[in-house]
C-alpha cells in the first residue's frame, strides 16, 4: 500500500541540495517516488509502506545531513 508525505527540510543550503536528498529513491526499496524544493524547503516521499516505513526514511534523511522539522499525511 502507497503513502505519502510532505517533509519540511531544514539544512538546504543550495539549489544542488534536493537532487542530493531525491537519491533516497535509489537509497532504500519501497520509495516510490521523491521530489524536493529548495524553494519550498520541502520534500515530498511517496512509498510502499510495505517496503519501508517512515522512520527509515526519516533516518536516511538525517544520515544525508539534514533536519526534518515537521511532516505532513498527504
Amino acid at each position: 500500500m502507497s503513502r505519502k508525505i510532505m517533509l519540511k527540510i531544514e539544512g538546504m543550503h543550495c539549489p544542488n541540495c534536493p537532487m542530493l536528498l531525491e537519491r533516497i529513491e535509489d537509497k532504500l526499496v519501497g520509495i516510490i517516488q521523491a521530489e524536493a524544493s529548495y524553494r519550498k524547503a520541502q520534500m515530498v516521499v511517496e512509498f510502499d509502506e510495505t517496503q519501508v516505513t517512515e522512520e527509515q526514511i526519516n533516518a536516511e534523511i538525517m544520515k544525508m545531513g539534514y533536519e526534518i522539522k515537521a511532516i505532513t499525511q498527504q
